[in-house]
């Protein structure tokens, strides 16, 4: 199995959108192989329940869930043993028109490099980075920006270019998860201090946490951890919590059968009615009317 970082990504620009060509849910309630062939595009798989054992050219893959692979296109893959019952993944098929190249980590690391070189970082890429292999690389938003491009694909939209815009902001999302992982190994330059900081919260967001919780953890003053906080994110500690808050919100709505009260709860709301107003607030629409606005997945299991 592959470590938390592929040695290969794929480099595309993304000035145009990346291609879409098909998507789905697999589930499978048998013990299940993945059959051998090639394909002639790239092929997105993103674990959710279960293990899929898939082998590319002799080298095998043990995708679990939250774990993400790309599969290249000329290339034989297939299963190398059997999935339990109740596997359960992601699969999306795309192309790329500007064409796209393979680089090696060392690679990928000399080009962030120069992305970090510069004092102003914002919208400085102008290609993705996905990798091979990320183990664990999914994230609360990509889960809800997976049920709309399965909503979109399978919705019968009229509007050209309309799925492959949420395909590429999957990528993107993907493309900057692993471009953090490798800044946080202090390869790159860059305040690493406040990615810890910044990662402790986002993973104690939905704990009763506040402001000076943060502050007393790093023993830093609150004054001096907002004004780093709105340097590296443009937004306060508390509004960053919230927006945390809200994407994990979005991820459960979009993926369980929980109520929104019981939602409320879990993301760190003790008064639902409240969480109900900021929800409102910050994505336009109720909870009820999130979760109903995305519900039209092509499921197989073949």
């Amino acid at each position: 199995m592959k470590g938390c970082i592929a040695m290969i990504c794929v480099k595309v620009n993304v000035d145009r959108p990346v291609q879409f060509l098909a998507a789905g849910e697999f589930v499978s309630d048998s013990s299940w192989t993945h059959s051998s062939r090639t394909m002639n595009n790239y092929e997105l798989i993103i674990g959710a329940e279960g293990t899929v054992y898939i082998e590319e050219s002799g080298e095998r893959f043990e995708v679990g869930p939250g774990d993400i692979l790309m599969l290249m296109p000329g290339r034989v893959h297939g299963g190398y043993q059997p999935s339990e019952p109740g596997v359960r993944f992601y699969w999306m098929h795309m192309e790329f028109e500007s064409g796209a190249v393979l680089i090696d980590e060392e690679e990928l690391k000399r080009e962030l490099e120069e992305v970090y070189s510069h004092a102003n970082r914002s919208w400085s890429v102008r290609d993705l980075y996905v990798p091979q292999f990320m183990k664990d690389g999914l994230q609360d938003r990509m889960s809800v920006i997976i049920k709309q491009i399965l909503h979109v694909a399978n919705a019968g939209y009229y509007t050209y270019q309309s799925v492959n815009y949420l395909l590429t902001s999957l990528l993107i999302e993907i493309s900057e998860t692993i471009m953090g992982r490798v800044s946080r190994r202090g390869d790159l330059k860059g305040d690493m201090h406040f990615t810890k900081i910044a990662e402790w919260t986002r993973i104690h967001a939905t704990d009763t946490i506040t402001v000076a919780d943060i502050a007393a953890r790093f023993n830093y003053n609150r004054d001096y951890l907002t004004r780093l906080f709105k340097q590296h994110t443009g937004k306060g500690p508390l509004e960053y919590i919230q927006t945390v808050r809200m994407e994990k919100a979005k991820e459960l709505l979009s993926r369980t059968s929980h109520t929104v009260k019981e939602i409320s709860a879990m993301c760190g709301f003790q008064d639902d009615k409240y969480f109900m107003r900021l929800f409102r607030l910050h994505v336009n629409m109720t909870p009820s009317q999130f979760r109903n606005a995305y519900h039209k997945t092509f499921m197989n299991n073949t």
